[in-house]
């Protein structure tokens, strides 16, 4: 009778045993992962192109005024009929180029086949660098002329004057006008600062 109770008492302590551990694995199954960091905004993308004539090259020295990753104004200045640049710039915070010419020296030529244009486009970027959000390409006015050598003042003084593009981004996906402060040339439709002056070519050059 004796040995019959002692396997009683085994028997359920073994039963006993077996129901903590499982609940035990009950509650390792009902852990919740790690809730990931919410996807936010925190930089834009900035791809930035210039393109320009090949003869606005030989007359003129040009200049791309850009806003740069740490969002100061940068300059670079072109050695070839296309420029593209690429920046993340953080956010809130502006972003844009202009274009800016200027006159090289003596005018020979009698007429000349000169254009230029910019682009930006934008994509909004995540905490860890991912894009978040595609935007959109923007240009700047399409400058193409055939102009004669007295005309040349007035026409660079035109591209650095339209030539540019200047676009606030905030972290909710909003783009909106503004200005910048290019420096140089910009802004100015007359060609103060470029060496020549709205009438074009000098006597001697004509």
């Amino acid at each position: 009778m004796k040995k019959i109770q002692i396997m009683n008492m085994l028997l359920g302590g073994l039963l006993v045993l077996g129901s903590l551990t499982a609940c035990g694995g009950g509650d390792d199954s009902t852990d919740t992962p790690p809730t990931p960091p919410e996807k936010v905004a925190t930089s834009v993308k900035v791809d930035y192109s210039a393109t320009v004539s090949q003869q606005l090259l030989d007359v003129a020295t040009v200049t791309v005024r850009y806003i740069g990753e740490n969002g100061q104004v940068a300059q670079e200045q072109m050695s070839s009929t296309t420029w593209t640049k690429s920046v993340t710039i953080p956010l809130p915070n502006k972003a844009g180029l202009n274009i800016q010419p200027t006159l090289k020296g003596a005018v020979n030529e009698e007429e000349y086949t000169l254009s230029a244009n910019g682009q930006a486009t934008y994509s909004w970027l995540d905490q860890d660098g991912q894009q978040l959000k595609a935007g959109a390409t923007e240009k700047t006015p399409d400058m193409e002329a055939v102009f004669y050598a007295d005309g040349l003042g007035q026409y660079l003084g035109a591209i650095t004057a339209n030539c540019q593009l200047a676009r606030a981004f905030a972290k909710d996906f909003s783009v909106s006008d503004t200005t910048v402060a290019w420096g140089g040339n910009a802004g100015d439709d007359s060609t103060q600062g470029t060496g020549i002056s709205n009438e074009g070519a000098t006597g001697d050059n004509r």
